[in-house]
């Protein structure tokens, strides 16, 4: 068996020439998997999102339309709260969304 993978490793080096130049074409055209920004996980709304680290409510207004202008409230071990627009996100954070009310 050891002798099989020698011949595999001396096949594989005369495979190699390293006199021609490399495609610049071939190395741009495949695709390069971009470093991914850290996320987090937080339920809004009854939906497991995925959110990146320090999102805040206007990150979620962008992200999520249907929220629109509605309160965004976070739901803890103290009870539930109002978030206001700087106010970041915790991982696990639940979050729900109450519409404004319009007296009329």
């Amino acid at each position: 068996m050891k002798a099989i993978f020698q011949r595999i490793q001396k096949w594989r080096l005369s495979q190699l020439d390293e006199s021609q130049p490399v495609n610049e074409e071939y190395i741009n055209s495949t695709k390069v998997n971009p470093i991914k920004e850290p996320t987090m996980r937080a339920v809004i709304n009854g939906k497991l999102v995925d959110l990146p680290n320090g999102a805040t409510v206007e990150d979620l207004r962008t992200n999520f339309p249907e929220i629109g202008n509605d309160d965004v409230m976070e739901e803890g071990f103290g009870g539930t709260k109002p978030l206001k627009e700087n106010e970041a996100l915790k991982e696990g954070s639940k979050v729900w969304t109450v519409p404004k009310i319009v007296k009329g």
